[in-house]
């Protein structure tokens, strides 16, 4: 069956509904509170434009997730995309590569978010703590698609009155004139760190700016649940990129004008900028209230993120892309109309994760991953348009070509700069999804080919 004809689910959806997912996916809080600290030791001031780059590239993406999301509508998102137009090959990379960050990403954020909690009520252990929010989070997931989205609505308007408070007061706060981020220097040494900032420190924070920016494709995935979809969906995905980038980079502007002076000594590497922010500008108590609103809003992204995964390997399991007793069990739905046990997979090792793990950097292993997507995502676009024989497109980017070049550069820069053992291990993720797919599903399409080819000659 193909992807995009249902297979069960219930259109219920509208623009403000997927466009409040795709933000509480992509998170302004969660985002700032978990990159920043990392970006401002890597790159000083000039993490006020490694996020202006990664701005740009984000919002090139975003014009070609809508282009495509439009032409190509189905709960595979960018998976659907990459095997209509790369072939079925590239899709089953996409897929793979997909199930491999089900079951890594909501753990981390879980983890993140336990960690945090913990550090108000010491007496709650960070694993169990993580493991019991994964518990929750499966269950809302189980729950109807609308239930489960006024939930995320609830939490995300709650989010973002953290982060715009934050910014507020960070402005108001401010303990350097706006040339300062010009600069482009170090305001904390740590370990006598040089102060001044390199090129290539500054194009090393553009990485974990496209992970902070990541999630606004998140409409893509609930196309099949979602009213009027060629129409709502481009916009949900460019307007969610438009929210993320300026509350962001407002956030990023406003926190590293912020930084105290006092902190021009060396400090522990350990050393947190943001609260350190808070704690000056709102007292202990206005701090403690901010962090559980990142704590909030980790658990919002957690669960807005585990949403879109089960939808993914289900519409490649209405493809067949796996071995059917796989396709069986990744495309059964419960009486909600929700892929049950996709959701039971993803609860399951995301909780072994937030058990087993401690917060060991998996950011930049997620971010080689997810650039990799973009590259594919990114080259879909540009082979998607020269192929194009009608002019007429539900949604066409402006610009042309400017963006997808704008992101194949970008990714190209992204993958330059991360550590060889990341991009190591996301070559053999790739190479065996490679393998797999000419092995196993090119058999599979010739014997269906064979199939076909002896029913005619019957026939005849």
């Amino acid at each position: 069956m193909n992807g995009s004809e249902g297979g069960g689910f219930r259109r219920s959806l509208g623009l403000r509904q997927v466009l409040a997912i795709a933000v509480a996916a992509i998170s302004p809080t969660t985002s700032v509170f978990l990159v920043y600290n990392t970006a401002l030791f890597q790159a000083g001031t000039g993490v006020f434009w490694a996020f202006l780059i990664g701005a740009c590239i984000a919002l090139s993406m975003a014009f070609c997730y809508a282009e495509l999301g439009s032409a190509y509508p189905g709960a595979g998102g960018a998976y659907r995309i990459v095997e209509r137009v790369l072939g079925e090959p590239f899709g089953f990379i996409a897929v793979f590569l997909f199930l491999v960050l089900g079951v890594v990403i909501t753990a981390s954020i879980l983890v993140s978010a336990a960690s945090y909690l913990h550090s108000l009520v010491p007496a709650l252990p960070v694993n169990w703590t993580a493991v019991a929010m994964m518990a929750i989070v499966t269950w809302l997931s189980l729950e109807r698609i609308g239930a489960t989205s006024a939930v995320a609505t609830a939490m995300l308007a709650l989010e973002l009155a953290v982060i715009l408070a934050f910014t507020g007061l960070a402005f108001a706060h401010a303990e350097h004139p706006l040339a300062y981020l010009g600069r482009l220097s170090f305001p904390i040494q740590v370990d006598h760190a040089p102060q001044t900032v390199t090129w290539q420190a500054l194009l090393s924070a553009v990485v974990p700016a496209l992970f902070a920016f990541n999630g606004y494709d998140w409409p893509l995935y609930f196309a099949e649940e979602t009213v009027e979809t060629r129409r709502v969906l481009p916009r949900a995905v460019l307007l969610a990129a438009i929210i993320s980038v300026v509350v962001e980079v407002l956030a990023v502007m406003a926190a590293t004008l912020a930084v105290p002076h006092a902190f021009f000594t060396a400090i522990p590497a350990s050393y947190l900028p943001l609260v350190a922010i808070a704690q000056s500008a709102a007292g202990p108590v206005g701090a403690t209230v901010l962090l559980v609103g990142v704590i909030i809003a980790m658990f919002d992204t957690g669960l807005t993120g585990n949403l879109a995964y089960a939808r993914i390997y289900l519409d490649a399991a209405r493809d067949a892309r796996w071995p059917g007793p796989v396709n069986r069990f990744f495309a059964s739905m419960n009486r909600r109309g929700v892929p049950k046990w996709g959701f039971v997979l993803l609860g399951v090792g995301n909780a072994l994760l937030c058990y087993f793990t401690s917060l060991n950097d998996l950011i930049t292993f997620t971010g080689v991953i997810i650039v990799t997507i973009y590259l594919l995502v990114a080259v879909s676009a540009v082979v998607h348009r020269l192929r194009r024989t009608s002019p007429h497109a539900p949604f066409r980017m402006p610009l042309w070509p400017l963006p997808p070049l704008i992101a194949l550069c970008g990714v190209a820069l992204s993958l330059v700069e991360q550590a060889p053992g990341d991009l190591v291990r996301t070559a053999v993720l790739v190479a065996v999804a490679l393998g797999y797919a000419l092995a196993y599903l090119e058999r599979r399409q010739d014997l269906r080919s064979g199939r076909e080819s002896s029913m005619m000659e019957d026939n005849n």
